[in-house]
């Protein structure tokens, strides 16, 4: 390559850098972010992200597997975002100042959403009292016995009024 050639292509890169700093209130890049439970995600220096448009089993909600068994379907929620979330990911803050959980919309390496990859793999439902995204990703995972659907399970919200198997 060509000085000439160099040159522009480190001023593309520079003009590249400075618009995504332009956009650092409403972007973030997170490597090997922490998986809390199977919704919240933490970053290396403890701020706490929430995904937006996806509940999850909490921690200690027990389900049952197809089987009958019972398992910890919220640990299990949580172990699906882990891998989910293997290496570094791109979230898009869809609220700034939201408090302790700032919503985001998160994209793994190959742009996939995790939200909608987490419901369409069954260890989420689509958070339906704030919108009706992944509603035809949790269809999916319900046809295939995917997740939670393998047994049976109380939804998140009803989970948290109360309600147990």
């Amino acid at each position: 390559m060509t000085h000439t050639g160099r040159t522009i292509l480190g001023a593309a890169c520079a003009i590249l850098l400075a618009s995504v700093a332009a956009e650092a209130d409403s972007y973030l890049v997170l490597s090997h972010a922490k998986a809390l439970d199977g919704k919240t995600i933490e970053d290396k220096d403890g701020k706490r992200y929430r995904l937006q448009g996806i509940d999850a089993p909490e921690l200690g909600q027990v389900c049952l597997g197809s089987d009958g068994a019972e398992y910890a379907c919220g640990e299990a929620s949580r172990d699906a975002l882990a891998e989910m979330l293997n290496g570094v990911v791109t979230c898009d803050i869809l609220e700034s100042g939201a408090g302790e959980r700032q919503p985001v919309r998160c994209y793994n390496f190959l742009d996939l959403d995790i939200g909608a990859e987490l419901v369409a793999a069954g260890w989420a439902v689509p958070d339906r009292p704030n919108g009706m995204d992944y509603v035809f990703n949790e269809m999916e995972a319900e046809a295939r016995d995917l997740g939670l659907w393998k047994g049976k399970f109380v939804p998140p919200n009803r989970w948290r009024a109360g309600t147990r198997l």
